[in-house]
C-alpha cells in the first residue's frame, strides 16, 4: 500500500502516468451542509483500507501507472475563480494524455472540469449520475451553484442524467428540452447509449445518487436511490464508450462518523480507474 496522503498504488510521477487522481477541495457553492471540500484527503486515507485488486474487473491498481497529483489550491477562491482554476488544471493534465479522475468538492466543480475538458474535446458529451437534476439557471443568486452544474453541461453538449429523483417543478419541465435522456433508474438504455458511440464522454458522478443508507456523508442526501452494487454495475456497463474523464463529487466524509462514505468513494474510484484507463 502507498503511504497516507496519496491514493492507493498512486506511485507514478505526473510525466509518466497513464492515469491520475486530482483533488478539488471546494464547497463554496453548497446549498445546505458543507463538508465536500474535505473529501479528497479522506478518500485517499480510506483507499488504504481496500485492496488494489478488483474482483469485479479482474484488474489491479498495481498494474496501472497511476499518479496522485494532490489537491488544487482553491481555498479562498470565489466560485468563478475556482471554476477557472479547475478548468485550467484539467486542460493541462488531460492535454498531456493522462486519464483523469477528480475527487470533489461539491457538484459545481463539474462546471470547471467539463469546461477544461471541452478545450481538448470540443464535442464533449456528458453522462451524469445524480439524485438531483441540478438544472437551475441560478440558485442563491449564482449560476455557479452546485444546483446549476448539469445545466452548464447540457448547454455545451449532449447530456443524460441517471438516478434523478428530485428537482423543482421548473427543472422537471425543462428536463425534456435540455437533456437527451433522464430517468430515476441508473442504467443507460441501449438506444440512448448508441447516441454516445464514437463521441468523447465525461462521467460526472454525484455520489448523492446512492441510497443514503449506503452513502450517508453528503450535503444533500435524498431518500431512495441505488445500492452500491447497482451504481457500480451501471457505471462499469459503460465500458466501451470513449470515456475521457470522470469526477466523483459531493462526498462529505466529515458528516459520517462511521467512515463508510469515504470507503465507498475510494472503492468506486478504484473500479472506475481500472475500467476506463486505456
Amino acid at each position: 500500500m502507498t503511504a497516507p496522503g496519496r491514493f492507493l498504488e498512486a506511485r507514478a510521477k505526473r510525466n509518466e502516468a497513464q492515469a491520475a487522481v486530482l483533488g478539488l477541495p471546494f464547497d463554496g457553492s453548497v446549498s445546505w451542509r458543507n463538508g465536500a471540500a474535505g473529501a479528497p484527503p479522506e478518500i485517499r486515507l480510506a483507499s488504504q483500507s481496500i485492496e488494489s485488486y478488483s474482483p469485479v474487473t479482474g484488474r489491479d491498481l498495481e498494474d496501472l501507472v497511476l499518479a496522485d497529483l494532490g489537491d488544487v489550491a482553491l481555498s479562498g477562491a470565489t466560485p468563478r475563480e475556482a471554476m477557472d482554476i479547475i478548468a485550467n488544471e484539467v486542460e493541462r493534465i488531460a492535454g498531456e494524455g493522462v486519464f483523469l479522475v477528480s475527487l470533489g468538492g461539491d457538484h459545481s466543480v463539474s462546471i470547471g472540469t467539463t469546461a477544461g475538458m471541452r478545450r481538448i474535446h470540443q464535442d464533449l458529451t456528458h453522462v451524469v449520475f445524480d439524485a438531483h437534476f441540478d438544472l437551475r439557471e441560478s440558485y442563491d443568486g449564482s449560476d455557479l451553484s452546485h444546483a446549476c452544474g448539469t445545466r452548464h453541461m447540457a448547454a455545451n453538449g449532449m447530456t443524460s442524467v441517471l438516478g434523478v429523483r428530485s428537482g423543482s417543478r421548473e427543472e422537471y419541465q425543462d428536463a425534456p428540452k435540455l437533456l437527451a435522456y433522464h430517468d430515476e433508474a441508473v442504467a443507460l438504455p441501449p438506444d440512448v447509449r448508441k447516441l454516445y458511440d464514437g463521441k468523447p464522454v465525461f462521467l460526472s458522478v454525484d455520489l448523492d445518487v446512492l441510497d443514503p443508507a449506503t452513502f450517508p456523508g453528503t450535503g444533500n442526501p435524498e431518500p431512495g436511490g441505488p445500492s452500491y452494487k447497482e451504481l457500480r454495475s451501471a457505471l462499469l456497463s459503460l465500458e466501451g464508450l470513449n470515456v475521457v474523464g470522470i469526477d466523483l463529487v459531493e462526498a462529505a466524509p466529515g458528516l459520517d462518523a462511521s467512515g463508510l462514505t469515504a470507503v465507498v468513494a475510494a472503492e468506486l474510484c478504484r473500479e472506475l480507474l481500472l475500467t476506463f484507463t486505456r
